[in-house]
């Protein structure tokens, strides 16, 4: 499925630069009434509320044609490349130095420089945001001159860092925001291909090509700088069901966010697949349990978590959950990561067996069975992985009792060792390094005391290290974490991108995996 998500990737970014040599622009006709070498419109749908257009979240459907970052991956965590910076260099130790070019403005003319990097990297504007996480380990952000601004991490950063903050980061200049009145929420101006025509908050939002757009010739190199389209229609359609009708009537052209049990019906075969073309993708949050090591927690006892993770199935799981469209996974990563060796991690998880898991009870502090808690997120498909759960350990003689919390409440909750023993954990990177960075060591996810933490983040740290990262050094990482336990791998969803086909030849997606609403290529 890796491979194949690859080739999907690539054929899209393919179609799309050919769009861009002109190939769409002879396709005049009923798609084109205008005939100015672009589709008239496109009808996007998904469950996201726009309740505010505030640029610094990360990369969506929205952001992603309107903001841009410094850099982007080609294709998901591959094939990094300069957006916004025309180069940069790095010294060895924790310092980069990036060179924007020299022609970059807005939507409305005002030029990006340095300054605006340092402005848009400060705290005050990512530190509320999504992706503080990551700009968290720079130490401090200077421009050198108008076009040269100086990156300093607070250590040596690790392999993918510069990448995810030069990804993450939508850059804008500081004299629109200031001037805004409100820091862009209800009216954003972006260097991106497109800008905001119109826009209801929670309903839907109009975009248009920017005529004023600053890359040219060899800067235009991502899916996300073309203009495909006239005009970008983005609906929010709350409940699955209603984008299925939609599409079904053709009010919408494209959705990411169909149900899965829906998806089939437009597949080869399917009631609805005429006219309608479905790509499968693995979603790059999976779902894995963080075991919590701490005294505090029943899971400190080494025979319990080997119990737990013995008589836990995956492979079942996946398939009980969601209509069955999963993807096991065995390492607290996904297929997605192009650091994830599926059969390597596969060979570290033992082998689901409840005879062998009652004897590691057996061992364990609890002979008799015990009662754990298992904290996740509520909503989606968490609640549904919980229930099974609960009763794959209870055939062991552990009951799971049930926690499911609203964000706020699960955000404080995770962070109390004494309230949980596994929680259900959805972090998401590039890699699996990222993964790994986030829990073990920006983090203490799983409360292991300091001589374990400092073992642990000894071995993940051979595989953080720019200098000694390999797919051996990841490997001997996650084995190590596996025969802990401090993860039990569960599975990653499976999402169905569904398109009219007779408008649309082919969709794109951005570096980081989501859909690219102007990468399309049109008939």
């Amino acid at each position: 499925m890796k491979n194949t998500v690859k080739k999907l990737l690539a054929l899209a970014l393919a179609l799309c630069l050919i769009a861009s040599l002109g190939v769409t622009a002879s396709a005049a006709g009923e798609n084109d009434a205008d005939g100015n070498g672009r589709a008239d419109k496109v009808v996007f749908a998904a469950t996201r509320q726009y309740t505010s257009l505030v640029p610094f979240l990360n990369p969506s459907a929205y952001t992603a044609a309107v903001f841009e970052s410094l850099g982007s991956f080609m294709n998901y965590g591959e094939d990094f490349q300069g957006l916004l910076m025309e180069s940069w260099e790095y010294d060895g130790d924790r310092t980069y130095t990036v060179k924007l070019y020299e022609n970059i403005h807005d939507s409305e003319g005002n030029p990006i420089t340095a300054g605006d990097v340092v402005f848009s990297y400060a705290p005050e504007q990512v530190g509320a945001s999504e992706m503080s996480n990551r700009t968290t380990a720079i130490e401090s952000v200077t421009a050198l001159d108008d076009y040269t601004v100086e990156f300093v991490w607070a250590q040596k950063p690790v392999v993918g860092a510069f990448e995810s903050v030069m990804s993450y980061v939508n850059i804008v200049s500081q004299a629109a925001y200031e001037a805004s009145g409100d820091g862009m929420a209800s009216k954003p101006v972006g260097t991106g291909p497109y800008v905001v025509d119109s826009w209801t908050s929670g309903v839907s939002m109009n975009l248009k090509v920017n005529e004023n757009y600053w890359a040219e010739g060899d800067q235009v190199k991502f899916p996300r700088q073309q203009q495909p389209v006239d005009e970008i229609e983005i609906d929010t359609i709350t409940e699955t069901s209603q984008l299925t009708m939609a599409l079904q009537t053709g009010t919408i052209d494209m959705t990411a966010d169909i149900a899965s049990q829906d998806a089939p019906n437009f597949q080869e075969g399917g009631m609805y697949a005429s006219g309608y073309s479905v790509e499968e993708m693995e979603s790059p949050a999976p779902k894995s349990l963080l075991v919590n090591h701490s005294a505090n927690s029943k899971t400190s006892d080494e025979n319990l978590r080997m119990a737990i993770m013995t008589a836990l199935d995956s492979e079942f799981i996946s398939m009980m959950v969601n209509g069955g469209a999963n993807k096991a996974t065995y390492g607290l990563g996904a297929p997605m990561n192009p650091d994830y060796d599926e059969e390597t991690f596969k060979s570290y998880i033992p082998e689901h067996d409840l005879e062998k898991a009652k004897e590691y009870l057996a061992q364990s502090a609890y002979p008799d069975g015990t009662d754990i808690t298992l904290l996740f997120i509520d909503g989606g498909i968490a609640n549904d992985i919980a229930e099974v759960i609960q009763g794959q350990l209870a055939q062991i003689g552990i009951t799971v009792n049930i926690r499911g919390e609203i964000f706020p409440n699960w955000l404080a909750a995770k962070n109390d060792d004494s309230a949980w023993e596994l929680n259900l954990s959805e972090l998401s990177g590039f890699y699996v390094t990222d993964l790994w960075d986030s829990a073990f060591v920006k983090q203490n996810e799983v409360f292991a005391d300091e001589a374990a933490l400092g073992e642990l983040r000894d071995v993940v740290g051979q595989a953080l290290a720019v200098d000694t990262n390999s797919q051996e050094t990841v490997n001997a990482a996650q084995k190590f974490i596996t025969e802990n336990v401090y993860c039990v791998p569960l599975l990653t969803e499976l999402k169905y991108n569904v398109y009219d086909n007779t408008l649309i030849d082919s969709i794109c997606y951005t570096g980081e995996g989501a859909v690219c609403v102007q990468g399309f290529t049109f008939k």
